[in-house]
Formats: C-alpha cells, structure tokens, sequence
C-alpha cells in the first residue's frame, strides 16, 4: 500500500486509493444490476416493459438516474421509488449533455455544482437522498471523491477496475484497470466511500456484452467473472433498448455504441437473467451489500 498523499486538481490532499482491509468478504453468490439512465428523452419508453422484467426475475435494480429526470419526469423517479427499487444519482445532464463530466480536469467548483444540484433534485422527489453514485463514462477522480463525501454519499460504483477498451470506447485508464476486482474503500477528507466497481476483464460486464456477443459466450464470460468479481456489478442503459430513432440524440452520440438498439435485445436480456438465477446467482441491492461486508 502507498503510503503517499497525492494532490488532485483542486489542490486538495486526497489518499490513493487503496483496499479496506476492515470489510468482510463479499458472499460468492451475489449480483447486482445496475442501470444508468442518462438523459436522453425518450429512452423512459421501455421502462415498463424493462420493470416488468425485473419484477419477474426478482431483480433488485440499482437505478442511476441523471438529475434533470427529476425536473421533467419526476413521476418516472418515483414509480421505481414505490416499486422498492434503489435510486442512485448519475450526473446533472449526462446524456444530451455529453460533455458533461468528471474526471481529473474537471474543477472541484463545477464538479459540485453538478453533482449537488442532482442530489437535491432527486431527494426532493424521492424524499431522500440518493447514497450512490455513478460517474458518467466511468471517468472519476479523487475531485469526484472528495465531493461525494462531503454530500454524504457512502458508495460509489464508477472505478472500471480490469477494464481496457484500447482506443476503442471511453475506458482507457491503465491506473483504474489495475485496481481490486472486489469491494475496497476510497478515502475522503469526510470519510470513507465504499467502492464496488463495475465487472470487467478487459471486456465489461454490461448490456453491451449481450447484444454484441451469442448467448454461449456471455454465459460462459459470466461464469469466468463470478469467480474474479465478486459480487458481480452488471450494467446497462434504457437506450440499448429503444431504437434511436424514438429517442432524442445528442449531438454527436456515439453512433457505434447505438448501433442496433432497440427493443429487439428484449429476450437476450430476459434470457440473461433467466441464467443468472438457474446458476444461483442472487440480485442485492448495493446499499446492502456495504451494510453486510461493514459488519
């Protein structure tokens, strides 16, 4: 372990990440399915057909909604609120607003106006506060930390530990890639945050991963992380589930990610968590599993 303090952009002394060796293991057995839910108008059509399905697999989701849902669709918010599912913040305007984000050049002061207005906007519809974050593009830094600690956040999931895209997507950081598959803290100035990294080795563990590859290979790619990553952090936008032309794009959306979306990826989607559960794989929610492993 360093034992190095190191400086991030703000001038703000901030510790190296670095594993808690007070956490207990994670059980084996357990999953989580996450989904960021950037802001794109229009993606929100599949949600019905989406929850119906995790209610069928008895999945306990993990939503990331971007802030500016709870200005134009609070009534969206507050359908997975009562439907139990756990509510996470994904940003301000991520989506439309694809330049939005929150890596190492990113100042400390728009950082927090961002993340801060989000938080406020879905406490304010939800009647709490949202305790876990997701970076937009997985790009976070120790800023980012610093942020959500003084918001009072406990965990977050944006550290794509394992993953490399060479180029070929928005994860191309060597430092992150060699972080823990597994649970580890992140200390703040205000506390320490409890990161559960999204699955990965190499490729990720994500909706991407079904709609590109057969159904034997996800299958057999699930098997091969469950024994790295444990638990396993699965995820997944609306988007991948309607097609672009019923949605409102950004600008300069990447056109090879959005390629071939749409409803069509229903069954494999279904037949996923049809796998999971025959290979007694247990969907939790996030803020349970940092209760159980703090104990």
């Amino acid at each position: 372990m360093n034992s190095h303090i190191d400086k991030d952009n703000h001038g703000s002394l901030v510790k190296p990440l670095q594993e808690h060796k007070g956490h207990a293991k994670a059980p084996g057995n357990i999953i989580h399915i996450t989904v960021d839910i950037d802001w794109i108008p229009g993606s929100e059509q599949c949600f019905p057909r989406l929850f119906n399905l995790f209610e069928r697999y008895n999945i306990r989701p993990t939503l990331f909604f971007a802030g500016n849902w709870a200005l134009t669709n609070p009534e969206l918010i507050m359908q997975a609120k009562d439907m139990g599912f756990e509510i996470g913040s994904h940003g301000m305007f991520h989506g439309l607003d694809d330049a939005e984000l929150f890596g190492d050049t990113i100042p400390y002061d728009q950082q927090k106006s961002l993340i801060s207005r989000a938080t406020e906007l879905i406490a304010k519809t939800i009647g709490e506060e949202p305790k876990i974050f997701r970076a937009p593009y997985l790009n976070i830094s120790n800023t980012t930390f610093r942020v959500l600690g003084e918001l009072g956040y406990k965990i977050d999931s944006s550290i794509p530990s394992r993953r490399f895209d060479f180029g070929c997507g928005s994860v191309c950081n060597v430092k992150h890639f060699l972080k823990p598959t597994m649970p580890f803290s992140v200390p703040t100035p205000h506390g320490e945050l409890f990161e559960l990294p999204p699955s990965a080795f190499v490729l990720p563990f994500n909706m991407r991963l079904i709609r590109s590859f057969s159904e034997f290979f996800v299958n057999s790619f699930t098997t091969f992380l469950a024994r790295v990553c444990t638990p396993l952090v699965f995820y997944m936008h609306p988007t991948e589930l309607v097609c672009t032309k019923d949605m409102k794009m950004p600008i300069n959306y990447a056109k090879g990610f959005f390629r071939d979306c749409g409803p069509h990826h229903f069954p494999a989607l279904e037949s996923f968590f049809e796998f999971i559960s025959n290979q007694g794989l247990v969907s939790e929610y996030m803020l349970d599993t940092q209760e159980t492993m703090s104990k």
